[in-house]
């Protein structure tokens, strides 16, 4: 597992009715069941680029929708040898975005702890598909082939289903996939040097994060990952809880090199009905 008790537990007690609505949206539309899945393997929005333009509107159905302009209200703030905060150092679109940056010198085998911070919220229990798109620019990539740099969590907090996915780069920048789901054949999952697709770092890149499993008591299913649109990896036999926790943020949970980062956030947006896309 990998984060603390003492991090979880708050989670535990959020309220379920602290998510910002979206004009216009139904935030109680189901999704299709998964029976007629949204067609992924096309670019759903136009690339970004570095040019700082883009679009912060909300599209239907979303559950969560950030553009980081009113601080964190409505979210819970979790930081480890880190700062975390939305400011107006490097927003993509309005005056604002999520700026998160980690401590240098922080070592997990000296029990040093973590160098990570993250915005967290509860969130409707994941049934048969998530979509989450942010903009996200890096400084760097990790400095240890070995580290893992993580955006996003999903977990479920119950007793009764508890585990969790989070989505990382690595020093190749390809991706893995942390999978402390507690199910059968879970673990990391490591994709190999991105023969086409990775992330970049010293622009904006638009990154999404597609969860599927066939039905809603499926104890597997698959993530696939997107950059500006396109396909990147599609990690597969993945653990499956009713997730209902989010969080996004960048750090290193098991820092075992230079854990300095800098990371900026923009225009998040997670649904349950389709991928969002990148503008």
């Amino acid at each position: 597992m990998r984060f603390k008790v003492t991090l979880l537990l708050p989670i535990a007690l959020l309220a379920w009715g602290v998510m910002p609505a979206c004009s216009g949206d139904d935030d109680d539309k189901p999704g299709d069941g998964g029976s007629n899945p949204t067609d992924s393997g096309t670019d759903a929005g136009s690339h970004p680029g570095d040019g700082g333009t883009g679009n912060a509107s909300c599209p239907t159905g979303a559950i969560l929708c950030e553009t980081f302009e009113n601080g964190s209200a409505g979210w819970d703030v979790g930081r480890e040898h880190a700062t975390i905060e939305a400011d107006g150092t490097k927003p993509h679109t309005g005056s604002r975005s999520l700026h998160v940056v980690t401590e240098d010198g922080i070592d997990e085998k000296q029990n040093e702890g973590e160098a990570i911070g993250r915005w967290m919220k509860s969130i409707p229990p994941f049934d048969t598909q998530l979509f989450v798109r942010a903009h996200v620019f890096m400084n760097a990539f990790p400095g240890d082939q070995g580290q893992m740099g993580t955006y996003f969590v999903l977990f479920s907090d119950t007793n009764s289903d508890f585990g969790g996915i989070e989505l990382q780069v690595i020093r190749d920048t390809g991706f893995a996939l942390d999978d402390w789901s507690a199910r059968t054949g879970q673990g990391w999952n490591r994709q190999g040097p991105p023969v086409n697709l990775g992330m970049s770092t010293g622009r904006w890149v638009c990154l999404e994060w597609e969860v599927r499993r066939p039905t809603a008591s499926s104890t597997h299913g698959n993530a696939r990952v997107y950059v500006d649109g396109a396909l990147a990896h599609d990690f597969t036999d993945i653990g499956m809880r009713s997730f209902n926790n989010f969080w996004v943020g960048y750090g290193f949970v098991h820092p075992q090199g230079p854990s300095a980062s800098e990371t900026w956030v923009d225009n998040l947006v997670v649904s349950r009905t389709q991928r969002v896309g990148c503008e």
